[in-house]
């Protein structure tokens, strides 16, 4: 049986990301997981190295670190909080390593994962723009601390082409979308489609305006809005939640929903954030297309190109795509199901166990 250990700045139990998707995606083929979730402060009240098995092929573990990867702007910082995690993973792997054991990396600050792992296979994957989202010096202590992850690493994958570009700088990387959840479903073909769908964590991202002018400019459409909000997107969503054509789900599974009733998926994010630019296929894209889903997205330049996608700059382009794509529903059905066929998880699965064997071929980056 292969075994995987991940590194992750995320719980287990959260909402799924692409780290979770992967640990499910190579558990289904039969793999044993040790998944990091995100480490603990030292400093916290009983913080302490742990390790819980949830299922007979999972394990969860919990190590500690010194300071916030957001604070770590110089280098002895950075220096220091590594010696505390080194120690901490070192503490609940033990002595027993297998070299044997594929490290999957999420974190874009774990360059020290070498010096753990003198002789395994380190595949690093790199799913958000960190150097975007670093708060102090434009970004460049995030900046060394990615070069430095991307060169110890003995593959590194991204999941856009503006992080594809970023990591070049220290590397050779690959594309790794996320896939299908299904195969493709193909919709039943009905003049009775009147809705779109925002499927997703509905938060500060979504650019609420756009949606209420939407919702004023085609009250034909039915716009379905599900999933978890934040304090913020609540107070916005009430101030359009009681047109009538307007409905609002805290949360749902995609098969739950009345997938009959809809042309489209939106998703509506704001223009000009340089983490939501560099998504070129977010988590749920190919979920909703396995449907029959088209998409109309905004504020992503960068997202894949694809007829069944709408890239809309501007809230005319949104409307106008909700327009085409409620007329060409079911013109479109056969190239998203190319799409779907293409991307499922045995796709997933045999690209990233052929990066297993190139570097058991080409010799691992010591």
């Amino acid at each position: 049986m292969d075994h995987y250990i991940f590194f992750s700045k995320s719980n287990w139990h959260e909402a799924p990301r692409l780290r979770h998707q992967v640990a499910g995606l190579l558990r289904s083929f039969g793999g044993n997981i040790h998944f990091f979730q995100k480490p603990s402060f030292v400093w916290w009240p009983g913080a302490r190295e742990e390790i819980s098995r949830i299922d007979g092929d999972l394990l969860i573990g919990r190590t500690r670190q010194l300071i916030h990867h957001q604070l770590r702007v110089f280098s002895f910082l950075r220096w220091l909080n590594a010696l505390v995690e080194k120690r901490s993973i070192r503490a609940v792997l033990g002595e027993g390593i297998s070299k044997n054991s594929v490290v999957v990396n999420f974190n874009y600050d774990y360059y020290f994962l070498r010096e753990i792992f003198p002789d395994n296979r380190i595949v690093t994957i790199i799913n958000d723009d960190f150097v975007a989202q670093s708060r102090f010096f434009s970004g460049r202590h995030a900046k060394k601390s990615l070069g430095k992850t991307c060169a110890s690493s003995d593959v590194i994958l991204t999941v856009s082409y503006p992080l594809m570009r970023q990591a070049s700088e220290w590397c050779s990387p690959e594309l790794f979308f996320p896939w299908a959840d299904v195969e493709y479903r193909e919709p039943a073909l009905s003049s009775n489609r009147n809705a779109v769908l925002l499927w997703a964590h509905i938060d500060e991202r979504v650019d609420f305006e756009l949606v209420r002018q939407a919702v004023v400019m085609r009250p034909s459409v039915i716009f379905y809005l599900v999933g978890p909000q934040s304090i913020s997107a609540r107070n916005e969503i009430e101030k359009f939640a009681s047109a009538e054509n307007v409905v609002v789900v805290p949360s749902a599974k995609l098969d739950d929903l009345p997938l009959d009733r809809f042309f489209a998926a939106i998703i509506p994010y704001k223009k000009n954030v340089a983490d939501i630019e560099a998504v070129t296929m977010s988590n749920k894209s190919l979920q909703l297309m396995a449907r029959g889903l088209p998409i109309v997205a905004h504020g992503m330049p960068n997202f894949y190109d694809h007829r069944a996608i709408v890239k809309a700059n501007d809230a005319g382009d949104f409307l106008a795509g909700l327009d085409y794509f409620r007329e060409n529903f079911s013109d479109l059905q056969a190239s998203i199901g190319n799409l779907v066929s293409d991307n499922q998880p045995q796709n997933r699965f045999s690209f990233f166990r052929s990066l297993i064997s190139r570097i058991d071929r080409e010799g691992k980056n010591v």
